[in-house]
């Protein structure tokens, strides 16, 4: 029987959103944990150690790092601020032909109305994210199709 498409059998509805970003690797690793994931997850700061927990300004505590290979992939569960129920988060980055690519994935959503919103905010994100960095090294930004999830 096929199912919908982001609908997985164990960890509930899922997408996933890939850009490509013309700057370096290891550039991308320092920004992604310095500047972009806490913006994104409105935390304080990201530790790159598993285990430790994710906090926001006032010291909630909103999830926890579940995977981390510095330089390569950030996994946590984490709830934000507007759900009301804890999420799996990665986002992975991989060498390309011309910079890097960066993927973000989430798991664990309710349905496929939270899935496509969803969707929309990392896609939009990411590609203000390639238009920025686009417009610091003078490149010209280029946008790939949206969620990889069959």
């Amino acid at each position: 029987m096929p199912t919908a498409v982001g609908l997985t059998p164990d960890a509930g509805w899922e997408l996933n959103v890939e850009r490509e970003l013309r700057a370096p690797l290891d550039e991308v690793w320092q920004r992604l944990v310095a500047e972009w994931l806490p913006a994104w997850l409105g935390v304080a700061s990201l530790p790159q150690m598993v285990g430790a927990p994710i906090a926001d300004a006032r010291g909630r505590v909103r999830g926890r790092v579940v995977g981390c290979h510095v330089g390569r992939r950030v996994r946590v569960r984490w709830t934000p601020a507007d759900l009301d129920h804890e999420t799996v988060f990665q986002v992975t980055i991989a060498e390309a032909v011309e910079g890097t690519t960066i993927t973000v994935h989430q798991e664990r959503l309710l349905g496929p109305a939270e899935r496509q919103a969803l969707l929309e905010r990392w896609t939009r994100i990411l590609d203000d994210l390639v238009a920025a960095i686009a417009a610091e090294t003078g490149a010209i930004p280029q946008i790939t199709e949206d969620d990889t999830t069959a």
